[in-house]
């Protein structure tokens, strides 16, 4: 915070006094206030800032005082600067795993060890404990510590803590503060001059601010592996770290959970895995509050050497316990380079799967389907046909219509007269493979409430619309349409919410599929496709790739369905068929299924509940063959869904993956639950549905999609 003087806003205002106390107690700890404010000159604001301080606080060693200092700022700065202290049970093993194949230079020439986001220290203190823990001499370890930071109060303090820490052999306080200092480590760093990185920079996005937008453009023209969305400051330090290390230079940084699998880091990830021997990406979950954060926020740790290319990485998602870290050999699968290039061709991301089991798994499903979106893909995809609120005034109230003089007619449509309205779907209105199961009760926006339905006809949309008028030269419309609700959850009862609807307008809370090359039976694909995204297999599959709330088509193009036998098309076409469309209104997919030659004449609408179990658990089994999943595959993936309800209702068990099906229907007998009927179902390679139906073996596929 040095130049002109900046207005004098209350954030800029409460950092002054915090200052200014943080001046006086170093005067008192140094045993010189002339020494202290050489350390942290007076500040414009100060003197302001002095007639509101509050009386000045005292900490019991400059190290505490750096762990408070971030929550001593505004909110506003703080979050703007992503300033928080990074506790020990992350710092000394990153320390640890970054610094130990230095060893052998650290104790026999100079070396360079760099946080360029220095915060207060946190890593350079755990850098200078362990060089001492390894006979490094105290002198020599602190002359290889440097830092930078824009706040040059938390950066003196850092080199206080460090001049502290160090104890009688400390050098000059000043010459650490040298070292230690105010500065942008973005720019100020001499490229290829640390042996090693350390740091836990800030996590925010660029402000929208003129100034960010002008610092944006210069960024952009320097910083070449950051994509094409908004600049992350996370990213800029990532690629940062890599130009300032040497040749067989070592990182070890903190990152938030977007640079696993968000699409904009995807250069980032390159870098890592092209230009660096990537060692380690080991992620948390916040729920224990490692930082004073919403305890949903996710982030890992990577180690590395800049470098070479990467042939594997040792991954671990959704930890919780620093411990798992500090361990000698911490829980970890081998995920290797290739497999990221299988399970994710278009996005380069990360799935999360914690077990070896699990990405052997998903690579065994994707070595025998194809694509469901993008290029070569069974259907195209788009969120909804339109927006919620860029639209909202094409919308009719249904509330409003009625009042009106419209009334649903049998067809499902509002009428009144020669007049016709149609019911606009949004996300609440279907769940898993039932296209009623709420309907509109109240509010607007986020206060929006649903309620289920009375009767299974019952349908209460919250807008009507007026039809479009279909586009010159475009083809005919399909007969129905797949819908994939667009906000999802990994830790929901279930992530893929899916359903078969006939072609009816939907809002941008779900998306929409439709066969992207013309077929002779477009239903069939839509039918079988919504019985595959309804089932257990691909849902699981989904949860291990899904890391945010956005069921988009950047995380749907890296989705795959099953290469499907014309009998198993036909199969799970019927079954989805008797499970979605079981309103008077859906007559019409019936005649076209029927119209298309697969409609069994057995199949009818799966009102009952019971009827609709063994539909479903049909359904299960046959998607979970048609993957390639065995009787033990399906055992791991439903495991934990027998325990016991009061057990399950107290929230996640240990013994259960955070991820897992474990949620859905617990409160039935456990032998009743889905998971365990497709379980027990796939266990005996036998199904009842309605007389009786052998499901006789596993579905084959061609020689050339040999299994690896």
């Amino acid at each position: 915070m040095t130049g002109a003087t900046p207005e004098p806003t209350p954030e800029r205002t409460r950092w002054a006094a915090v200052r200014g106390d943080v001046r006086a107690w170093l005067g008192q700890r140094l045993r010189s206030e002339t020494l202290a404010a050489e350390l942290l000159p007076v500040d414009p604001h100060e003197p302001r800032a002095a007639a509101q301080r509050a009386p000045r606080p005292t900490w019991p060693s400059v190290t505490a005082l750096a762990a408070e200092y971030p929550a001593l700022l505004d909110p506003t700065l703080r979050k703007r600067r992503g300033a928080w202290f990074t506790p020990a049970g992350i710092t000394e093993p990153t320390v640890d795993r970054t610094l130990g194949p230095l060893l052998p230079q650290l104790r026999e020439a100079p070396a360079r060890i760099c946080d360029p986001a220095v915060g207060g220290g946190a890593f350079l203190l755990a850098a200078l404990h362990w060089q001492r823990a390894q006979g490094i001499d105290t002198r020599r370890a602190a002359a290889t510590l440097h830092g930078l930071d824009v706040d040059s109060t938390v950066a003196a303090i850092a080199a206080v803590a460090l001049w502290e820490a160090c104890g009688a052999e400390a050098p000059d306080v000043l010459q650490l503060a040298a070292q230690v200092r105010a500065g942008d480590g973005l720019q100020d760093l001499e490229p290829g001059s640390c042996d090693a990185v350390l740091t836990n920079p800030p996590w925010e996005t660029l402000q929208a601010s003129d100034e960010a937008r002008r610092a944006v453009a210069r960024l952009r023209a320097r910083f070449t592996h950051q994509g094409s969305g908004k600049l992350y400051t996370y990213r800029l330090f990532v690629e940062r770290c890599h130009e300032l290390l040497r040749d067989d230079g070592r990182f070890g940084m903190v990152v938030p959970a977007s640079l696993w699998f968000d699409r904009d880091a995807r250069p980032l990830r390159e870098l890592l895995l092209d230009a660096c021997r990537w060692e380690w990406l080991f992620g948390f979950e916040n729920r224990r509050r490692i930082f004073a954060i919403d305890s949903r926020y996710r982030f890992a740790v990577i180690v590395g050497s800049k470098g070479g290319r990467t042939p594997a990485v040792n991954a671990a998602f959704g930890r919780v316990d620093l411990d798992d870290w500090r361990r000698p050999a911490p829980p970890h699968t081998r995920y290797g380079r290739d497999l990221v290039a299988k399970l994710s061709p278009r996005s380069g991301a990360f799935v999360e799967a914690d077990d070896d089991r699990d990405l052997d798994l998903l690579r065994r499903m994707h070595a025998r389907s194809a694509p469901l979106v993008g290029d070569g893909g069974a259907f195209t995809w788009r969120q909804g046909d339109y927006n919620m609120t860029a639209d909202r005034d094409r919308f009719v109230r249904r509330e409003a219509a009625e009042a009106d003089g419209f009334v649903r007619a049998a067809d499902g449509n509002w009428r009144r007269g020669a007049d016709v309205l149609l019911p606009l779907y949004q996300g609440a209105m279907v769940y898993d493979l039932h296209p009623n199961a709420a309907v509109y009760r109240s509010g607007t926006g986020r206060s929006t409430t649903w309620e289920a339905p009375r009767e299974h006809d019952d349908l209460r949309p919250q807008y009507l619309i007026a039809p479009a008028a279909p586009a010159a030269g475009m083809p005919a419309a399909a007969p129905a349409r797949v819908v994939l609700r667009a906000l999802s959850n990994a830790t929901n009862e279930r992530t893929a919410i899916v359903c078969l609807l006939p072609d009816v307008p939907c809002g941008n809370s779900l998306g929409v599929l439709v066969p992207r090359a013309p077929t002779a039976a477009p239903l069939r694909a839509m039918a079988a496709g919504a019985a595959v995204l309804g089932s257990l297999a691909f849902d699981h599959a989904l949860r291990l790739r899904l890391s945010g709330t956005n069921l988009n088509h950047f995380v749907l193009s890296d989705c795959v369905l099953p290469r499907l036998q014309p009998d198993t098309e036909a199969a799970l076409a019927n079954l989805a068929l008797q499970l979605c469309a079981i309103l008077p209104w859906h007559a019409p997919l019936w005649a076209t299924a029927a119209a298309e030659g697969w409609l069994d004449p057995d199949a009818a609408p799966a009102r009952d509940a019971g009827r609709r179990d063994q539909l479903l658990t049909a359904l299960d089994v046959r998607c979970g063959r048609a993957f390639g999943l065995g009787d033990d595959d399906v055992a791991w993936i439903t495991r934990g869904c027998d325990l016991p309800a009061d057990e399950l209702r107290r929230g996640t068990p240990e013994a259960v993956p955070p991820r897992g099906f474990w949620r859905v229907e617990r409160e039935r007998p456990a032998a009743q639950r889905r998971p365990n009927r497709w379980r027990a179902a796939a266990r005996s390679a036998q199904l009842d549905v309605g007389e009786g139906e052998d499901l006789g073996a596993p579905v084959l596929v061609e020689d050339a999609l040999e299994l690896e």
